[in-house]
C-alpha cells in the first residue's frame, strides 16, 4: 500500500496563520490524523477539509480564560468538568473533529478510542468568535455541534458587538432555542447560571 504524502504548510500559510487567519486544506481522514499528530496549531476536520486555526488575539484568550473561570465556579461541587480548547471533540467517529474554546463535560468523559484527549460527550460548548472564524463557527460548525446528542447548550461570545448568543436544546427533536443578549444590563442565562453582559465584557484589551 502506497504511503500517504504528508501534508505540510507552506511558508505563505505559516505567515497567514501567524496573522490570525484560517487555512483550509482538502484531505482524507487519514491525512488529517497524521497532520493532527504533528502540528502545533489548533486543527479541526470538517467535510473533507483540514481547518487550521491561526494564532488567537489577546482579547479572544482573555474571554476564553474568563469563561473557564466563570464555569468552573458555576459547577464547583457538581459532577462536571470544565476544559479548554486543547481537548478535542469527535463527532461520529470519523465525520468531524472540533475544538471548542471552552468545553463542559457532564460526569465522566467518554473518550474516542484509546485517546485521553478527545471526547465524544460534550455537554456545553463556548465559542469566542473571531473575524477569521465567525462564519464557520456560526454556520457549518454550529450545525455539527447541534447534531451531537449529549450537547445541551452552545454559547457564542462576540467581542466585536459585545453580544452573547445562547443556543439551548429543547425536548423536541432537532429543535433549539436561541437567545441573544446584546445590552450591558441584561443577564445571561447559561445552564441556569446567571452573569451580567457588562461583567463578561468588562475591562477587555483593545483590538
Amino acid at each position: 500500500m502506497q504511503a500517504l504524502e504528508k501534508i505540510r504548510l507552506s511558508a505563505e500559510q505559516e505567515v497567514e496563520l501567524e496573522a490570525g487567519e484560517l487555512i483550509t486544506i482538502p484531505a482524507s481522514w487519514e491525512e488529517f490524523e497524521e497532520f493532527l499528530s504533528e502540528t502545533d496549531y489548533r486543527v479541526e476536520y470538517h467535510n473533507g477539509q483540514i481547518i487550521v486555526m491561526g494564532l488567537a488575539k489577546i482579547i479572544h484568550e482573555v474571554l476564553v480564560a474568563r469563561f473557564v473561570y466563570f464555569l468552573t465556579g458555576f459547577y464547583l461541587g457538581k459532577p462536571f468538568y470544565v476544559a479548554g480548547s486543547n481537548a478535542g471533540i469527535r463527532k461520529d467517529n470519523k465525520k468531524g473533529h472540533y475544538n471548542g474554546d471552552v468545553l463542559v463535560i457532564k460526569e465522566n468523559p467518554v473518550y474516542q478510542g484509546k485517546s485521553r484527549s478527545i471526547i465524544t460527550n460534550p455537554y456545553l460548548i463556548v465559542e469566542v468568535l473571531s473575524k477569521s472564524t465567525l462564519n464557520y463557527d456560526l454556520g457549518a460548525k454550529r450545525r455539527k455541534y447541534e447534531q451531537m446528542e449529549t450537547l445541551q447548550e452552545l454559547v457564542f461570545v462576540d467581542p466585536f458587538d459585545k453580544e452573547v448568543i445562547v443556543c439551548r436544546r429543547t425536548e423536541q427533536a432537532n429543535v433549539w432555542t436561541e437567545t441573544a443578549y446584546t445590552l450591558p444590563e441584561q443577564v445571561v442565562d447559561i445552564d441556569g447560571f446567571h452573569i451580567p453582559v457588562s461583567e463578561i465584557f468588562a475591562n477587555l484589551p483593545e483590538e
